[in-house]
């Protein structure tokens, strides 16, 4: 009798163990969102993501941890900018006016795409409750990687070559 339970709960135990991982291995697809690119007025949404490796950075001018990253950021975009399949798109929170982005984004010349999160619903669906939050975005659209406050380049730079 002891040893049908043990071989019930050893079953049981195994189940759950592939169960998870088949789950873990499970891709996440990026969130639908819609934006504008404040500096052309295209839409910007989930399917800019396809063919390309995206940097996606939720930031606003005021956050001093956003403002610190910003040269790095910068400088990590130059770095890859010149690869096809390499793209940043940074997501302003609405703590900040969209005047103040885009004077930010002005002023420091983003050589990236920069949008304004108006109604906060690209910060709803990433949720995002601190900034900068960056997310590695695969060239399938799927969330590889999300670091909350700076990124790792290292490991950034690290997936970037290897693909």
């Amino acid at each position: 009798m002891k040893k049908n339970i043990l071989i019930i709960i050893v079953c049981i135990l195994l189940i759950g163990v592939i169960i998870f991982a088949l789950n873990s291995n499970k891709q996440n697809s990026a969130p639908a969102f819609n934006a504008v690119n404040i500096t052309n007025k295209q839409s910007i949404n989930e399917k800019n993501f396809l063919d390309k490796i995206t940097i996606l950075n939720f930031w606003y001018p005021s956050c001093p941890g956003c403002v610190q990253e910003m040269p790095q950021l910068i400088a990590f975009h130059q770095q890859y900018s010149k690869l096809p399949n390499f793209q940043t798109i940074a997501i302003s929170l609405n703590l900040n006016t969209e005047s103040e982005v885009i004077d930010y984004t002005q002023k420091y010349k983003l050589p990236f795409i920069v949008s304004y999160d108006k109604d906060g619903s690209a910060t709803k669906a990433y949720d995002v409750v601190l900034a900068p939050t960056t997310f590695l975005i695969d060239e399938q659209g799927n969330i590889v990687r999300r670091y909350l406050g700076e990124p790792d380049w290292q490991e950034l730079k690290t997936y970037i070559e290897k693909q």
